[in-house]
C-alpha cells in the first residue's frame, strides 16, 4: 500500500500547478509508459509494506525511504505513485461482484463481502474454486489499477494527456480468457445425462414462475429439447473435462439454414462467457459448411442473450403468444355458446 505523507498534496500542487514550463523541462518528466514501467508501478502500488515514488530525473521507481534526504533538497524531482488503499481493493471487489451474471458465485461473494471478517482471504478462496472466475477477477482488478495509473499519468504528463484525448482504459481481453479455460467438442454421448439434468432444471424453474404463461413455456421447452436424428452439437468442457454447456442444432436443407433447437450452460459456469464461446465455435463450423444464417429460438431466461446480437442487427423471424383458456372462456363464453348452438 502506498501511504502518502502529508507534504504530497502540496508537492503535487507545485508540480502540476505552480511549476512553470522551464522547470518541467529541466529533466523532471515522467518516463514513457512502457509495459515494463507499467508492470513495475502496478507491483509497487499493491505492495502493502512499502511506499514508492518515481525519480523523475533518472526515470526509475524507488522506495521513499531510500531517497528521503534527496527529496528534501530536490522535492520536485520525486513523484509519489498513485495510492491503492485496502479500501480501493474492497470497492473493486464490490464492483466486480456487481458485474457477475453467475447467480451462485455472485451471492456467495456478496455474503463474503458482508461478513466483515477475513474478507480478502475468503474472497480469494471462493474465486479459487472456479479458475475462469478467478482469471476474470485478476483481469478486472488489473484494469481498475491501470485506469488509476492512466489518470495519474494524465495529471502529471501533458503530452500523455493530449495523446489520449480523454480515452478510457481499453476494455478488451476478457472474452479471450474463457477460451483458455474451456475446450469445444462435438461429442455428446458422454454428456447426455448432463443435458437431461439441465432440461429438467429449466422446466422446473419455468413451472415455478408465478406467471400465466408458465405451463405454455414448459411445453415449448420440452418440444425444443427433444433430440432428433439429424441434430448436431457443440459442447463446452472445462480443462478438467467437466461439462459446462452445449448448443444443439440442425441444418435445414436445402435452404442451408442452421436452426438452434436448444442450448444451456451449467449453473456453475453461467456468466463466464461460455455461451458466447459456444456460439463463436458454432459459427466457425457453419461458415466452413457454407451456412450463412442461424435461427435462434428465445424464450424465458434465454431472452437475456438477445442483447448479445444487437451489434449485428438480428432479424425477427417469429412471434409467439400464449392465451389463457380460463380467461378467454370467462370473457367470451356467451359468444362461444352461440357459435356451437
Amino acid at each position: 500500500m502506498v501511504v502518502l505523507p502529508p507534504i504530497v498534496k502540496e508537492r503535487d500542487r507545485l508540480y502540476t500547478g505552480d511549476m512553470d514550463i522551464e522547470q518541467r523541462i529541466e529533466g523532471y518528466m515522467l518516463p514513457p509508459l512502457s509495459d515494463e514501467f507499467l508492470y513495475q508501478v502496478i507491483f509497487c502500488m499493491e505492495d502493502q509494506a512499502n511506499e514508492y515514488c518515481v525519480d523523475l530525473k533518472d526515470g526509475v521507481v524507488t522506495e521513499v525511504e531510500f531517497v528521503a534526504d534527496r527529496r528534501e533538497i530536490e522535492p520536485q524531482r520525486f513523484l509519489d505513485l498513485p495510492p491503492w488503499y485496502p479500501s480501493d481493493g474492497f470497492r473493486t471487489m464490490e464492483k466486480f461482484v456487481s458485474t457477475l451474471r453467475n447467480p451462485l458465485y455472485r451471492e456467495r461473494l456478496r455474503q463474503v463481502l458482508q461478513s466483515g471478517k477475513g474478507v480478502f482471504r475468503q474472497f480469494k478462496d471462493v474465486l479459487h474454486e472456479q479458475p475462469t472466475l478467478e482469471r476474470l477477477w485478476f483481469y478486472y482488478k488489473d484494469r481498475e489499477i491501470r485506469r488509476r495509473i492512466f489518470h495519474w499519468y494524465e495529471r502529471h504528463d501533458e503530452a500523455f494527456r493530449l495523446a489520449r484525448l480523454g480515452e478510457e482504459v481499453p476494455d478488451d481481453g476478457s472474452s479471450e480468457l474463457v477460451r483458455e479455460d474451456f475446450t469445444i467438442t462435438d461429442e455428446i454421448d458422454s454428456y447426455r445425462d448432463d443435458v437431461a439434468q439441465l432440461k429438467e432444471l429449466a422446466i422446473r424453474r419455468v413451472m415455478e414462475l408465478e406467471i400465466p404463461t408458465a405451463r405454455h413455456m414448459a411445453v415449448k421447452l420440452r418440444e425444443a429439447w427433444r433430440e432428433h436424428p439429424d441434430d448436431a452439437h457443440v459442447v463446452a468442457l472445462s480443462l478438467e473435462g467437466e461439462f459446462a454447456g452445449f448448443i444443439r442444432y440442425h441444418i435445414q436443407d436445402p435452404e442451408q439454414v442452421a436452426v438452434i433447437r436448444c442450448f444451456a450452460v451449467s449453473e456453475e459456469y453461467q456468466g463466464l462467457g461460455v455461451f458466447r464461446y459456444l456460439f463463436d465455435s458454432l459459427c466457425s463450423r457453419l461458415s466452413l459448411q457454407g451456412v450463412r444464417d442461424v435461427v435462434i429460438p428465445l424464450a424465458g431466461d434465454a431472452l437475456k442473450i438477445e442483447r448479445m446480437f444487437d451489434a449485428i442487427g438480428p432479424s425477427d423471424v417469429t412471434h409467439t403468444i400464449s392465451v389463457s383458456v380460463p380467461r378467454w372462456t370467462e370473457t367470451f363464453s356467451h359468444e362461444s355458446s352461440k357459435d356451437f348452438a
